[in-house]
């Protein structure tokens, strides 16, 4: 089994009176860093679906071969021109690879004033969008930075946390920049799309693991009123429902988060107070929870055998539903690839009776022998992927719809 067959928005009672659909390479916040895909995947880093994270637009046959239910269509990317260890992305911000990693590195808006803020280039768009025809449910990736994050990388993240006490001025020009960047990104990607998305990421990190960047006082001033305005022009660009994702612990804002009427929430469950079993009785029953569980280390203890940790997993899943099971972080590792594969298995295998066995009751062997049971039946991974290399891009031009020979 790799993927389960959903209508456009059957997914959204996963775990209720629908089977729980499982998301897997599709985003920035589920996909497969370059260094996860094995020389057996056919991946060229010859375009990215996130240029400074260096995430791989799969196309959703390799989505599928996963166990994804959906399929990842947005803007595609080319690599950045690394000059040693650094790199400048179309914002103008400086990165420097470490371990692995992209830190910032030199911020072009550091000590701007707000005529020169306002003034800054915004980024040219890529000209070429993935699409997923005939895919099943698509996501549209998020094609760009979110407000606070496009802040904290042109002004550094301590300068503007100190302009919002100290030079409002600046913080405010900041933001409005941000907005309207925003929102022309999405414009581009959702402009050579051939079909509307059946979901919309929207991605903005708020905290750490042990707090918030922002006191709550401060995110309600400056950044909420522009998240209404951005949530209700995306409304106007495309009627997908929409999933707002945020790291960090940032319980205390989740209210603010469900007022703005977004469908779904991507939140940190490992970070300080943030609990989503516990959460999921604060929200409205129709919220839909995605990745409310690391579906890594459910992976990780089916293959390792762990009962106890399957019991628990299995069971905050349930208790989460709506929900759509989904890996926690983009993956970094082959073994990561393969234990969300594992998990996906898992997951597909129970059906709605069972997923209620497991809320009302809690742990149910029988449940979770069964879905256990489900995993010895995949085939090998080099397989799945040597049958599903093959792309599928088109070229756009924003607002005119024109195409060009496709990439392959």
């Amino acid at each position: 089994m790799t993927s389960v067959s959903f209508e456009a928005q059957g997914w959204r009672e996963g775990g209720l009176s629908k089977a729980m659909a499982v998301d897997i390479g599709t985003t920035t916040i589920t996909g497969l860093q370059v260094g996860a895909c094995g020389p057996d995947v056919g991946v060229q880093e010859s375009v990215l679906s996130h240029p400074v994270l260096r995430t791989v637009p799969l196309p959703g046959s390799v989505s599928h071969a996963l166990g994804s239910d959906f399929a990842r269509v947005g803007l595609l990317f080319e690599p950045p021109t690394v000059e040693g260890d650094e790199f400048t992305d179309a914002y103008g911000v400086r990165w420097l690879w470490a371990e692995g990693q992209p830190a910032p590195l030199r911020h072009p808006l550091e000590s701007a004033t707000p005529a020169q803020i306002a003034g800054h280039a915004r980024p040219a768009w890529p000209q070429r969008v993935q699409a997923a025809n005939g895919a099943g449910p698509v996501v549209l990736d998020s094609p760009c930075p979110g407000l606070l994050e496009t802040c904290f990388a042109l002004r550094n993240s301590w300068q503007f946390m100190q302009d919002l006490t100290d030079n409002w001025r600046v913080a405010n020009a900041l933001l409005d920049w941000a907005l309207e960047t925003v929102v022309s990104a999405y414009e581009q990607a959702l402009a050579g799309l051939p079909q509307p998305p059946d979901l919309l990421l929207y991605g903005d990190d708020y905290g750490f693991t042990g707090g918030m960047f922002l006191a709550a006082t401060d995110f309600r001033h400056f950044v909420r009123p522009r998240l209404q305005t951005l949530v209700a022009r995306l409304r106007r660009l495309s009627q997908a429902p929409i999933l707002f994702h945020s790291c960090g612990a940032v319980r205390s804002i989740v209210p603010d988060l469900v007022a703005l009427g977004v469908d779904a929430l991507n939140l940190d469950p490992v970070a300080r107070e943030m609990v989503l079993p516990d959460l999921r009785s604060e929200l409205p029953a129709d919220t839909i929870l995605h990745g409310p569980v690391d579906l890594v280390a459910l992976g990780r203890a089916v293959r390792s055998g762990d009962m106890k940790s399957i019991a628990i997993l299995a069971t905050e899943l349930a208790q989460c539903a709506p929900a759509v099971a989904a890996p926690i972080d983009n993956l970094s590792s082959r073994d990561q690839v393969l234990d969300c594969r594992i998990a996906a298995a898992f997951v597909h295998a129970l059906d709605p009776d069972q997923w209620q066995q497991l809320r009302r009751f809690g742990p149910v062997k029988s449940v979770l022998l069964h879905g256990m049971a489900a995993t010895s039946a995949l085939e090998p991974l080099a397989s799945l992927w040597s049958e599903t290399t093959c792309r599928e891009f088109r070229d756009v031009r924003k607002r005119s719809g024109s195409t060009a020979a496709g990439l392959h």
